[in-house]
């Protein structure tokens, strides 16, 4: 406990001092009061700060959550699998990131955490994640690709989340096994400086730190998600289940703001809608750490589906991926995992993303 709160204190304090205006806004209603003394439901949500987050962030900054009568209070994670617990216990409402084996062990276990609508995906060209090289061990040819990771010390957020898997999918074509790459467990923003001080060989990271590494002279891009494994769900948005079961309107009204968010990403970088784009980089800019909107030009932007459908398929593979690595102890349903209710409700209030 200690550590993540002493992370969130480093990580709130030098990346995301945008975020400290929003708290003038929040309210200091008692955990679990549901509305605020303004008429605004209160919704607890743990965020990343990464870029795939778009959706939420341009509907915090275009108002859209409190067009629906929510005011949103916001906790920064350096993993999605660290919100688990919080969304189990109702000290969240709303998660999004890497589903885990400790979600899916979670679920087994009775916890009725839902995935709701999908945070990232990647179809060919918008990859989620990408697997970067430190740059002086590239250049000198120790690193050319995952054959040569045998060893070596790669970065991810916490184990037992879907990118320990595509990094399994990156190393089966060489023979090498997960457990020969030594795993460190590390926030994204914590790689930088571990990959200056040469503390670190390899790392698969999101944007907006992927291009930030490269820009400066970290790291080498090896390859995207989408170019291992097309489709690739990296992130879902996840409603605790009193959230969901105890305030339905409210979680409905959040999907609909949500998706609304969603669909101006998509405009600005699916249909290049100069317009969108202006408001979705503004946005951005606001709330990540990424200030330059001439970064947004060259980084790799994600899919995120306008009508919050995820990719079952990529997430019942990580099931078997867990399983058979142990960090998974019982199969579940996935299928009965996902709940379309309210992405579906938000949708017909919408209409269709075309």
């Amino acid at each position: 406990m200690h550590r993540r709160a002493s992370f969130l204190g480093r990580l709130a304090a030098s990346l995301f001092a945008a975020l400290a205006f929003l708290a003038a806004d929040f309210s200091t209603a008692a955990p679990g009061e549901p509305v605020h003394a303004q008429g605004l439901a209160r919704v607890r949500q743990g965020v990343l700060g990464v870029v795939p987050e778009a959706g939420f962030f341009i509907a915090i900054d275009q108002g859209y959550f409190r067009e629906q009568g929510i005011d949103l209070d916001l906790t920064l994670f350096d993993s999605a699998a660290r919100m688990v617990p919080s969304l189990g216990t109702g000290q969240l409402d709303v998660g999004d990131g890497s589903h885990s084996a400790g979600l899916f062990n979670a679920v087994a276990r009775g916890i009725g955490i839902k995935i709701v609508a999908d945070a990232a995906s990647g179809p060919v060209g918008h990859s989620t994640v990408a697997m970067l090289f430190r740059r002086d061990l590239a250049d000198g040819g120790q690193l050319r690709g995952p054959a040569d990771l045998r060893g070596r010390r790669l970065a991810l957020p916490a184990q037992g989340i879907s990118t320990e898997r595509l990094l399994a999918d990156w190393l089966r074509p060489t023979g090498v096994r997960v457990d020969e790459v030594e795993i460190v467990e590390m926030g994204f923003p914590d790689q930088l400086p571990a990959f200056s001080s040469r503390a670190l060989d390899a790392t698969i990271i999101p944007e907006p730190f992927a291009t930030r590494m490269v820009d400066q002279g970290l790291a080498s891009s090896y390859q995207g998600s989408d170019e291992v494994y097309p489709g690739f769900q990296t992130g879902v948005a996840m409603y605790a289940a009193g959230f969901a079961q105890e305030q339905p309107d409210v979680a409905r009204r959040f999907m609909i703001a949500y998706l609304r968010g969603v669909r101006l990403y998509n405009d600005a970088f699916i249909r290049g809608d100069a317009a969108a784009r202006q408001i979705t980089v503004a946005a951005l800019i606001q709330y990540t750490p990424v200030k330059d909107a001439a970064l947004y030009d060259r980084m790799t932007m994600a899919g995120l589906n306008p009508d919050g459908r995820v990719n079952l398929a990529s997430m019942n593979d990580d099931q078997d991926y867990w399983l058979a690595s142990g960090a998974q102890q019982a199969r579940i349903d996935v299928a009965s995992l996902v709940d379309y209710s309210f992405a579906d409700a938000a949708v017909q209030a919408l209409g269709p993303y075309r």
